[in-house]
């Protein structure tokens, strides 16, 4: 139990790195896209992102962008959530 927390922990701070395409000076976090990364009980890592805005045109940029770093870090299954509400 320990150890999954930590990795989840580990799995955000991760995530919590990754710039916004449209404005490198800021992270996903500092936007508040970045909403929740959570560690299933298969192993998974599931990120949540929600957009600044419904249409926001960098969405796929943010989602592969989350999945590379979690990947590179050695996260095998990663799985990207988008938060309308």
């Amino acid at each position: 139990m320990v150890t999954a927390l930590l990795d989840e922990r580990r799995a955000r701070r991760i995530a919590e790195q990754v710039p916004d395409p449209e404005l490198p000076m800021l992270t996903l976090a500092d936007l508040g896209v970045l909403r929740e990364v959570s560690l299933a009980a298969d192993g998974t890592v599931v990120a949540s992102l929600t957009p600044t805005y419904s249409g926001c045109p960098a969405m796929a940029e943010m989602r592969a962008g989350v999945a590379a770093r979690l990947r590179e870090a050695g996260y095998e299954r990663v799985e990207i959530r988008t938060v309308l509400d």
